[in-house]
């Protein structure tokens, strides 16, 4: 069946309003035409009463992808509100990965209630959860899945072989198969393609790469992401507190992680907030934003402080303040770029912290170029529109130096915040913006004051 994105939208509307107006049947036949991720984001920004009618209409497997889908804290609110032995049914049909991040919000909660749902799984799901929901959210250890494909030290191609093709489909799938000694300790590594050319008769062990790279459970998630994408792998070995392998990173999940954190900072740049989505009431939406423009209100006082102290310049010659957004919201531009940049650059790890000087010279030569470029075209404007040849080359050369002064501070800002251990993302938009309208409106203003008798003239 082919869904075209306008096909997939009106489902997402028709579901929606099916919900609102209590044809849960109905939302449930246009949830058969949608992915679990596109019902999960649906969900999570409607009332805990409409989810939890929507789920009760689907079937167990297909709820536990939806919840898996969900913000852990989300899925854990919504089975919260339901009766124990319900919320234990929803739970159990939850991926371990995911349930275990669930597990562990409860258990920071209310631990009773966390243990009375983990008590009505089976085994060994029960005690599955329980060592996975010990690794706090965001690291190595919760990010992991515990489907891979493992062998004894010791054992034939042949053997590894046959254990392979017995294995689930999701795990016979797996890139690597790795070598453990009895203790559960990895010593090596061996794709499935060597293992299928290689003789059956010859011991795993002398085919097995012994240069294992992996993480520790509590090594930070998205560290482990980057390691795996640099390193090209397909899979990320994590190990426990006594070096026994404990669950995989997979390529999957680590571009996921990436794929968030990078999105998180995209978000923070403008002062949004990385947990609000198309769905998030407005009033929540709200309470994230307000803050931040509030605060840009404030330092953009700076700004009109600077157009206060030229009030004199301004009422002798009142064009002048028709160039002045033009000037400012230029620079501004020109460091959002730049800034972008810098903070995908620092948040995909493909420069470090100590390339500071580095991000300087280079965004040093790139708002040269555009400044003269970007300033004489816009002297040329100013003068076409104006007739003034010296007008044209103040407003001119303002923009051309704001434009490089933005270029500068956007492109090496995220560096040196991050250097002092804050984060570049969340704190870089207020202070670009601050600088580069203090800096237009001053090299403006105060090259126009200097060659104010010229421009009258």
């Amino acid at each position: 069946m082919l869904l075209l994105p306008e096909t997939i939208a009106r489902h997402r509307i028709a579901l929606m309003e099916a919900l609102d107006a209590g044809r849960i049947s109905d939302a449930a036949a246009e949830a058969a035409h949608l992915s679990s991720g596109r019902i999960a984001d649906l969900l999570a920004g409607a009332s805990h009463v409409d989810a939890i009618a929507l789920l009760r209409a689907l079937p167990g497997e297909r709820v536990g992808t939806i919840l898996a889908a969900m913000p852990s804290s989300v899925a854990a609110d919504i089975l919260d509100s339901l009766e124990l032995e319900e919320a234990a049914g929803f739970f159990r049909a939850i991926r371990p990965e995911y349930s275990a991040d669930i597990y562990h919000i409860w258990r920071s909660q209310d631990p009773e209630w966390a243990e009375a749902v983990v008590d009505r799984m089976e085994e060994p799901f029960r005690s599955l959860i329980r060592e996975l929901g010990t690794h706090p959210p965001g690291t190595a250890g919760a990010a992991m899945v515990v489907r891979y494909l493992a062998i004894p030290s010791g054992a034939t191609v042949g053997d590894t072989v046959d254990a392979i093709r017995a294995a689930p489909p999701e795990v016979e799938r797996s890139a690597y198969v790795y070598v453990v000694d009895p203790q559960g300790i990895p010593k090596g590594v061996v794709s499935v393609r060597d293992l299928f050319l290689g003789d059956r008769s010859a011991v795993v062990d002398r085919i097995m790469t012994e240069d294992l790279v992996a993480v520790a459970a509590d090594h930070d998630a998205v560290d482990a992401a980057r390691t795996l994408r640099n390193r090209g792998f397909k899979l990320l070995p994590v190990l426990d507190s006594g070096g026994r392998l404990a669950g995989v990173i997979t390529r999957e999940d680590a571009f996921e992680l990436l794929t968030e954190e990078l999105a998180s900072g995209f978000v923070r740049s403008a002062q949004g907030s990385p947990d609000e989505s198309f769905f998030t009431p407005p009033m929540q939406a709200v309470r994230g934003r307000l803050p931040w423009m509030g605060a840009n209100v404030v330092l953009n006082l700076g700004a009109v402080f600077v157009i206060s102290s030229f009030e004199s310049t301004i009422a002798q010659v009142a064009i002048l303040a028709a160039f002045l957004p033009m000037i400012t919201d230029m620079g501004g531009n020109v460091g959002i770029q730049a800034l972008s940049v810098a903070i995908r650059s620092i948040a995909l790890d493909e420069v470090r912290i100590g390339a500071l000087w580095r991000a300087i010279r280079k965004e040093f030569l790139v708002g040269l170029v555009n400044g003269a470029v970007l300033g004489l075209f816009f002297a040329g404007l100013a003068f076409m529109l104006e007739g003034n040849p010296w007008l044209g080359l103040v407003a001119g050369t303002a923009l051309g130096v704001n434009v490089l002064v933005a270029s500068v501070v956007g492109g090496s800002l995220p560096f040196i915040i991050k250097r002092l251990g804050k984060d570049p993302a969340m704190m870089t938009g207020p202070f670009l913006t601050t600088v580069t309208d203090i800096t237009g409106v001053s090299i403006y203003l105060g090259l126009s004051t200097l060659f104010l008798t010229q421009i009258i003239g």
